[in-house]
């Protein structure tokens, strides 16, 4: 009962002249849709810049080395996975 109320007072709401109705210019649609990506533009530099900042300072710079160890490939069995999870994470 109560969503047939809700779906009747949105109908009467809507077919109100002038309440659900704008008239939205193509100069206040332009200004709205370049203040959007504006808003995008800034924050993608402020990302950048961030990111940037963080890389060059707190980001380790010497190249790590990769063994046989080291490889992603999955391991074979169950044991190998164990050993390998144990191994990386220095489980004892």
């Amino acid at each position: 009962m109560n969503k047939v109320l809700v779906l009747a007072f949105v109908l009467v709401i809507a077919a109100l002249p002038g309440y659900c109705a704008q008239t939205i210019s193509i100069k206040q649609t332009a200004i709205k849709f370049l203040l959007a990506m504006g808003g995008v533009v800034l924050s993608s530099i402020v990302i950048y810049a961030g990111l940037t900042f963080y890389n060059h300072f707190f980001v380790d710079k010497r190249p790590s080395s990769f063994g046989k160890e080291d490889s992603l490939s999955t391991p074979d069995n169950i044991e190998d996975a164990v050993a390998f999870f144990i191994k990386k994470n220095k489980l004892k």
